[in-house]
């Protein structure tokens, strides 16, 4: 089989959607998309679709797909870039895989050495369900598990509502903003994590996907205290973002108020399912909390990474 391999271009699009949705659905990791949602990461601040995305084809089929992306800021001393690609599961086993991992490991070294010069490199990425062929892929090549990602859903339409708020919540839509900096302090004693900046901050609540009117913030003295940031990527399916509560004011059930609010909002604007992820190495024990109201466990998605020679 001859392919030609390129970057994906605006007029694939189409492609790229189908083909994302197909590899979701006949993988199970839930991985989903749209025509206007894959429009908007094209033009993500800081990833130029011409070299950050690696694709093979055979005549107008797109059997493979991947991008990489690096994080604005170092973490650990080191430069993380983010890898991610997919074979059509119908075109597996022919070393297809292989050759995508190294075109984007050329790409993610290229480009840790222009983001930040002379830090060494970590790469990361999605493993899929467990014993996927990912997996088996990833191991050969050099890469080890970091850790899980458990994906957690609460069915709306028969949600046991645990009770009330303990503070007044309140909807978020002009409170966008305000919300980045409780995130990046809420967030800062986590693995990997490394500061949102304003310009990717307001591009991603620009989102077609964010449903602001369905997030829920704590406001006291002006500032954000806590917060559940909700969007929707699948019809009919309210996915929360992001929750957090500053460090200050930990202990106070701040999360917990915030996530009942925006629940709530989802179910009576008719939502059938809520749905988020949580890291298996969160220091804040947000599984339990996440348990308390409703959610339970449906997939785990590893991840990923390699280090590469200082």
């Amino acid at each position: 089989m001859t392919l030609t391999w390129r970057a994906v271009t605006p007029a694939d699009i189409p492609a790229v959607v189908s083909f994302t949705n197909l590899v979701g659905e006949r993988d199970g990791t839930g991985a989903v998309t749209t025509q206007e949602s894959t429009a908007e990461m094209f033009q993500a601040p800081r990833f130029d679709v011409s070299t950050d995305t690696v694709s093979a084809w055979d005549g107008g089929a797109l059997l493979a797909l991947g991008s990489v992306f690096a994080r604005d800021a170092l973490v650990d001393g080191r430069a993380m870039v983010g890898v991610e690609g997919a074979v059509h599961p119908d075109h597996r086993g022919r070393g297809v895989g292989s050759e995508l991992l190294t075109r984007l490991e050329e790409r993610a070294v290229t480009l840790a050495s222009e983001r930040h010069p002379g830090a060494p490199l970590r790469l990361r990425t999605s493993g899929g369900l467990p014993d996927s062929s990912s997996q088996q892929l990833l191991e050969e090549r050099g890469f080890t598990p970091d850790n899980y990602f458990v994906t957690m859903q609460a069915q709306l339409e028969d949600w046991p509502d645990p009770g009330v708020e303990s503070v007044a919540v309140r909807p978020a839509q002009s409170l966008l903003d305000a919300m980045r900096d409780a995130h990046n302090d809420a967030f800062r004693d986590h693995r990997n994590f490394s500061p949102i900046s304003a310009e990717h901050w307001a591009f991603w609540g620009k989102s077609s996907a964010q449903r602001l009117e369905q997030s829920r913030v704590v406001v006291e003295d002006g500032r954000v205290l806590a917060y559940a940031l909700t969007g929707e990527h699948e019809p009919g399916v309210s996915h929360i973002e992001l929750v957090g509560t500053r460090r200050e004011a930990r202990g106070r059930g701040l999360a917990r108020d915030v996530l009942l609010g925006s629940l709530r909002a989802a179910r009576d604007a008719g939502y059938r399912i809520s749905e988020l992820e949580v890291d298996s190495t969160n220091p804040t024990g947000a599984d339990r909390l996440y348990t308390s109201v409703g959610f339970v466990p449906v997939r785990v998605i590893s991840r990923y990474v390699r280090d590469l020679a200082d």
